[in-house]
């Protein structure tokens, strides 16, 4: 039988997503926003991902795609208000150390249920808050799922300061603990992103991967960004180094985008991420995915400092490509780095 699948009845809520790349971020944006005006704390999930990069690949339906992505955005929401799901672990990006409002995730436990529940997220505008990875460079599935109601923080960062997560990252992506939507090719297991060169991306080394995925990734966000901004309000994009070093300013831009105050404990907030900074690499990383704490003298020593580390492992075309992605990046997210390079 043949038939279409579909929810026509859902929420009314905003659907927050804090996007980016591997390493460009956003876990400082992520408690920000979730402490703000009638937004949930952030949550890591990820089927909208996966969704998404399934459409992509044309491994599932556009209508099993779409009723999907509204189940599941409307029923994490009841469960975020009901109390079901709380992440009590400690250093989590979504646990309690990096959720300004812990205690109020906790008392849901023992709340209501019900109707009720849907009524408060409808006439309150409660908004979903999620964590995701490289979605807006695939984010049709969403715009035709959520319309109106999809909000997409995009979080850049500049390619330099990138390559040594992605390096770490991909160095370990044969791991049993790695999720990533993949395919098999030549007995390797390869990225949904690579799927377009999948041939050139099995004989490449490491930091030839990394080097190549970031310029994908970014070719392809600049492609999405073009097409998103026909429809301005579904989309904000944010530079790590403006959030980091311009704090001030970039608060504004996610209060006017949101149409939401902030958080009486900004100050707290901003204190814990370690905002505004006087130098790019002085706060918070995941020392798992390669994150050193710079002990660099200089903004300009740390970054040649990077360059060194890239250079020494990469082959000739991967430098040429990405040389281009440093010109293109500095010139549409300018910042104190443009200088150096």
């Amino acid at each position: 039988m043949d038939y279409t699948l579909a929810k026509k009845n859902t929420f009314k809520n905003d659907v927050i997503f804090i996007d980016g790349l591997w390493g460009t971020g956003k876990s400082i944006i992520a408690p920000i926003v979730g402490a703000m005006d009638g937004v949930e704390k952030q949550k890591i999930e990820h089927i909208y991902e996966y969704l998404c990069a399934l459409r992509f690949l044309n491994k599932i339906e556009i209508d099993a795609a779409d009723s999907l992505l509204k189940i599941y955005a409307d029923l994490s929401q009841y469960n975020n208000l009901v109390g079901r799901e709380v992440n009590l672990r400690w250093h989590d990006d979504s646990g309690p150390r990096n959720n300004p409002n812990s205690l109020r995730y906790v008392q849901r436990m023992f709340g209501k249920e019900g109707d009720t529940i849907v009524e408060d997220i409808n006439e309150q505008n409660l908004a979903l808050n999620v964590m995701s990875h490289m979605i807006t460079q695939i984010s049709e599935p969403l715009v035709n799922a959520y319309g109106n109601r999809l909000k997409i923080i995009e979080m850049v960062r500049h390619p330099v300061y990138m390559v040594q997560h992605w390096y770490s990252y991909l160095s370990k992506f044969d791991s049993e603990r790695e999720f990533t939507i993949s395919f098999d090719h030549n007995n390797q297991k390869v990225p949904w992103f690579a799927s377009s060169w999948k041939d050139k991306y099995v004989e490449m080394t490491v930091m030839d991967r990394a080097l190549n995925s970031i310029i994908f990734l970014y070719d392809l966000l600049f492609k999405s960004l073009d097409n998103l901004n026909i429809q301005s309000s579904n989309i904000l994009v944010i530079s790590f180094e403006s959030f980091v070093m311009n704090t001030e300013d970039e608060l504004q831009k996610l209060q006017d985008f949101l149409g939401r105050s902030h958080s009486y404990k900004i100050k707290k907030i901003l204190k814990q991420q370690k905002v505004p900074r006087k130098k790019l690499s002085q706060g918070k990383g995941h020392s798992s995915y390669g994150w050193i704490k710079s002990e660099a003298s200089s903004e300009k020593v740390e970054y040649n400092n990077q360059l060194e580390f890239i250079h020494k492992k990469a082959s000739e075309d991967a430098l040429q490509e990405f040389d281009i992605l440093i010109k293109k990046y500095n010139k549409k997210w300018p910042s104190i780095l443009n200088q150096y390079h």
